[in-house]
């Protein structure tokens, strides 16, 4: 009785214990996550990280004394335990606005390629003389100085 007993505390000491080692190592991992991405921070992140924030004093005031006060709910009490977090999220939230940022402008730039291919392609068409060139219209081409393109009136430029 006495040996099950002890061998039963054992293994259940054992068990705890690996699973401290299991947190231990995924602290290790965040940690060197962390280094990694320090390191790849760019100069004003390092310095300037956050905007500056937008509430009023009188808020930015309230908000201190609620995070200082004891929450008296268990799930205010379990998010307590993640306050720390708050600047990694801050951090995050910009990294992603960032990168749907550069993600429109790829696409924007995207675009004026495609526009630009077009005008470089009708360009490489007008330098070329053959049937199939000479049966559309071409603005590099003028016979008895007329050309064969239709003309269409200037766009008006928008005022600013």
């Amino acid at each position: 009785e006495r040996n099950r007993h002890a061998r039963e505390e054992k293994e259940a000491v054992l068990r705890q214990l690996q699973e401290l080692k299991n947190k231990m190592n995924q602290a290790e991992r965040i940690l060197r996550l962390a280094e990694m991405c320090r390191r790849l921070e760019t100069e004003g992140e390092k310095v300037l990280p956050f905007y500056p924030s937008s509430l009023a004093e009188g808020e930015l005031f309230d908000a201190d004394k609620v995070l200082k006060e004891e929450p008296a709910e268990p799930l205010a009490q379990a998010l307590q335990d993640y306050v720390g977090l708050e600047r990694f999220w801050q951090r995050f939230n910009k990294a992603r606005l960032e990168e749907q940022a550069l993600e429109r402008e790829r696409a924007a730039v995207s675009l004026q390629n495609q526009r630009l291919r077009g005008l470089l392609q009708q360009y490489l068409e007008g330098l070329s003389v053959s049937p199939e060139v000479l049966s559309k219209p071409n603005p590099l081409l003028a016979i008895e100085h007329k050309s064969r393109v239709p003309r269409f009136p200037p766009r008006p430029r928008p005022q600013l």
